[in-house]
């Protein structure tokens, strides 16, 4: 046999062993017997979804963590239509803004701060009702997503901005939300 016969022999041979340790590694992985210590079982039946009442004002916050929870929901196969029982109840407890950024306005006898960013942060919490008047369970706790916005000096784009901000940190707090609802592991702390 040449040369060429044997290396071709030997790199099938790698390549079958190769492929035995990836299959058995797979196995393995797939039967640790891992499970997230403080995620509980997932919930067996579907949710319907369904707003609390507000403390705040921001239906653009309000709608986009709606559409949040019903986006994770759904991703896992537990989102059912309608209005029924069981649902999962969201409630928007907290929109904020601050100044990320700051810059001193030229041309000024004086120097007059400017914010030139702005993060703004939603915070909500859901739980899942059973019946009507049955006790809650599930409950999240509070949880708050923070996006980040430029401030210009043209209202019009900073308010088109600071909306599209608001709704981002909403939609993403409500996937969050939607994640401990289904009792995924879900970071507890978020900067701001």
């Amino acid at each position: 046999m040449n040369s060429l016969g044997s290396e071709t022999i030997r790199f099938a041979l790698h390549g079958r062993m190769l492929q035995a340790l990836l299959i058995g590694a797979s196995v393995s992985l797939n039967q640790c017997g891992y499970t997230p210590a403080y995620a509980g079982a997932r919930p067996s039946v579907q949710l319907t979804v369904s707003a609390a009442p507000s403390l705040v004002p921001e239906s653009g916050a309000a709608t986009a963590l709606l559409n949040g929870v019903r986006q994770e929901l759904s991703r896992a196969g537990a989102l059912r239509p309608g209005t029924g029982y069981p649902r999962a109840v969201v409630q928007l407890l907290r929109v904020d803004e601050f100044a990320s950024g700051m810059a001193v306005q030229p041309g000024q006898a004086w120097a007059t701060p400017l914010a030139r960013g702005s993060a703004v942060g939603v915070m909500a919490r859901a739980w899942v009702e059973e019946a009507p008047g049955a006790p809650v369970y599930r409950d999240t706790g509070d949880v708050r997503r923070v996006s980040t916005v430029s401030v210009g000096t043209n209202l019009v784009v900073d308010a088109a901005s600071h909306d599209a901000a608001i709704e981002s940190a909403g939609l993403h707090t409500g996937q969050a939300l939607g994640r401990r609802l289904l009792g995924e592991v879900e970071p507890g702390v978020e900067p701001l």
